[in-house]
């Protein structure tokens, strides 16, 4: 018999208080000076920097440190050392959930894992905090939700800019009407990549210091690739332009600025998508497209995507921001700043906010703030789920090369031929199994 989908809204009305009871009985519940012993799961550029901002947080312990690459695991524990942590250096992830004296797993692994992962640390009776996308196909974002409910675990997502005091202040701005009625919003990354991209390097034997089985897990076997891999510590991850583990610059920037527009709307879902691109610049062997936009229908507004890879108007050498055009005004945010541009005759003023803080360890404070007095954080899972299903509604409008209508009900699209789309068979012996 086919399972019926996850209806969203009826699942945590029904787990909410259960969660709540999980969460008290737990033996977890800290007072603000308790060590909180943490272990970090992919540890190469981005994982390092959640390990260097987590042991900032008072009262966070090092206590591991985990990757199948060997210069990243020798690498972390050393940047551990430095700062008075004796993080112990592991190979395998599954040591980290089983051993019951860690508190808290940060997962910052290839998108692939990050579902696997975030459900059996829950399982296992941890908090969580896991870099964003959520999850590579739609079907997986409702079992972390339901992970993380079942077992009364915090989890945060690495959408940080939902800590930044001026994304905040932004968001206000667009819920108390200020600037109107919108009816358009935009977000976008541009960038100036030269033409080589990230080349064409041939297969060839895995490295002797990297566990080629383990990394791919779940993910289809394949045999290695400098590219595919592409998790070096001086380099931007290449991972994320493979189907087979990301979702191009779509799920990578893209969820950070559509993440804004979905916490500015209270969380809406886009009920239609249809998107278009492809590789018209780059000639290297990446998969995802290097030009794409996507329109994303709200309803009551339209969002709209889009990114580039030849292109920056000669500002710098990366754009990346939203605005939403409302009739009296337009409101522009990124990481920097934000800044509102009246419509003329609309008798708003012009008005304009800085950065003062980085959001990053503002997010990070806030989970563990979460893991002690066991209040949703800024990024729970679930609001990461529903940015990152956007996300992946795009790319697969893009590759299905059709619109996309969104049943938010039934958490599935009502083309029953993009059905089989939605899911992701996981390479044995893996099972997402809540």
């Amino acid at each position: 018999m086919e399972k019926q989908p996850v209806d969203r809204r009826n699942f945590i009305k029904q787990t909410a208080a259960g969660a709540l009871t999980t969460s008290i009985f737990t033996g977890n519940v800290r007072g603000a000076n308790d060590r909180i012993s943490a272990a970090f799961i992919g540890v190469g550029v981005m994982g390092g920097e959640n390990l260097q901002v987590a042991m900032k947080q008072p009262g966070v312990v090092a206590t591991a440190v985990c990757d199948v690459y060997q210069p990243n695991l020798e690498r972390a524990g050393a940047i551990a050392r430095r700062e008075g942590h004796q993080a112990r250096e592991v190979h395998d992830f599954r040591e980290i959930l089983a051993d019951k004296s860690i508190d808290i797993v940060c997962i910052s692994t290839p998108d692939h894992w990050h579902p696997y992962m975030t459900v059996e640390a829950c399982k296992a009776g941890k908090d969580v905090y896991v870099e964003k996308p959520a999850c590579v196909a739609i079907d997986e974002g409702p079992k972390m939700i339901e992970a993380a409910r079942k077992y009364g675990r915090i989890v945060q997502a690495g959408t940080w800019q939902r800590s930044g005091e001026h994304f905040q202040k932004a968001c206000e701005i667009v819920r108390s009407g200020e600037l109107g009625e919108i009816a358009f919003t935009r977000t976008w990354i541009y960038n100036n990549t030269p033409r080589e991209g990230i080349g064409n390097p041939p297969d060839a034997a895995p490295p002797n210091d990297l566990d080629w089985d383990l990394w791919l897990g779940p993910a289809p076997k394949r045999q290695f690739n400098p590219n595919r891999f592409g998790v070096y510590p001086k380099k931007y991850s290449y991972f994320r332009y493979f189907w087979d583990y990301a979702g191009g610059h779509l799920t990578d920037s893209g969820i950070h600025v559509i993440d804004i527009v979905h916490m500015a709307f209270n969380e809406r879902m886009p009920r239609s998508v249809v998107a278009a691109g492809g590789k018209y610049w780059l000639q290297d062997d990446s998969e995802t497209p290097d030009t794409m936009q996507v329109g994303f229908d709200y309803g009551s507004f339209l969002g709209a995507w889009e990114h580039r890879s030849n292109n920056t108007e000669g500002t710098t050498a990366r754009l990346m921001g939203t605005t939403f055009h409302g009739t009296r005004g337009t409101l522009y945010v990124d990481r920097a700043l934000y800044r509102v541009t009246p419509e003329k005759g609309s008798g708003i003023e012009a008005s304009e906010m800085k950065r003062t803080a980085n959001p990053h360890p503002l997010h990070w404070a806030n989970f563990i703030d979460c893991v002690r007095t066991r209040n949703k954080p800024n990024s729970d899972i679930e609001t990461c789920v529903r940015s990152s299903s956007a996300c992946l509604l795009g790319n697969l409008s893009y590759q299905a090369k059709t619109r996309l209508d969104w049943d938010e009900q039934k958490q599935t699209v009502l083309q029953e031929d993009a059905r089989p789309y939605l899911h992701r068979e996981y390479r044995s012996p893996w099972k997402l199994e809540v």
